[in-house]
């Protein structure tokens, strides 16, 4: 048994080291989880922000022909743009998490309060337009500058989104990408010094037996053919040992059995 245990402790060796870089990996592993989450919501954000703008500009473009005598189609695209903007305006409020972010979306939300006034503005003059040509034209112009105005305002604080959204996805995929290489890194190391260490016990297990017993085997060959001489020279402390103690302890009793035959063998004197 003794033999066995130290052949279990090189097994055990190679079973704790491949538990303590799977605990590595695991880790990494969710480490990569949690980044690719994180890298799903900045894609959502991206999403909704760019999807935000384009809602934007179809109030402004529709807004646009509204004021020059397109009502119908102007009509529609002013529509979808308030239903755009209105649902990706709620998406980003259900995925944005940290209180500044949230800051600058009520802030994103003042302006297209006032983008939207600007528009309905301008539709209201067009059906209830001035007696006066000029000053109806003029008020259309301010009301237009205006829109425009907060839809640029719109644009640049959604850019700021997508711009930061960007940056996060970035540094999201490198964190990934550092731990992807870390896990692999982790796994080949373990692979080696695991078949390392299996080499290391290999060897050192078949010495440990083979050795003994080429020794043992010697002495037997030489007992055999009544060489009394030859020595174990196996000192060991498990099974091989106490085989070797045995065959001393046989080598003696032979020892002993020849010089009482000799003694047997001896003729009497005088």
């Amino acid at each position: 048994m003794k033999i066995m245990y130290k052949l279990m402790s090189g097994f055990i060796l190679l079973v704790l080291i491949f538990a303590i870089a799977g605990a590595t990996v695991i880790s990494n592993l969710d480490v990569i989880k949690a980044v690719n989450s994180d890298v799903g919501s900045d894609f959502s954000i991206n999403q909704y922000a760019t999807n935000y703008e384009r809602g934007a500009t179809k109030v402004q473009v529709g807004t646009f022909l509204y004021a020059q005598d397109s009502q119908a189609m102007g009509k529609q695209l002013i529509d979808e743009g308030k239903e755009a903007m209105a649902q990706n305006r709620d998406n980003l409020k259900n995925i944005l998490k940290d209180d500044a972010t949230r800051n600058e979306l009520n802030e994103l939300e003042r302006i297209e309060v006032l983008a939207l006034a600007a528009s309905d503005q301008v539709v209201a003059r067009v059906k209830n337009p001035d007696k006066d040509a000029s000053i109806q034209e003029k008020h259309l112009k301010q009301d237009m500058h205006f829109l425009e105005a907060r839809v640029d305002a719109l644009n640049l604080k959604l850019g700021t989104f997508v711009d930061k959204t960007q940056e996060d996805m970035s540094l999201s995929l490198k964190v990934a990408q550092e731990s992807g290489d870390k896990t692999t890194t982790i796994t080949i190391y373990a692979i080696a010094i695991s078949l390392l260490i299996a080499l290391v016990v290999s060897f050192v297990a078949a010495k440990m037996i083979t050795d003994p017993v080429k020794n043992l085997t010697s002495v037997a060959n030489k007992v055999s053919k009544g060489d009394m001489t030859e020595k174990v020279e196996v000192s060991s402390s498990d099974e091989i040992g106490d085989l070797a103690d045995s065959f001393r302890r046989m080598i003696n009793a032979f020892k002993v059995m020849e010089a009482m035959s000799k003694e047997d063998n001896t003729p009497p004197r005088g």
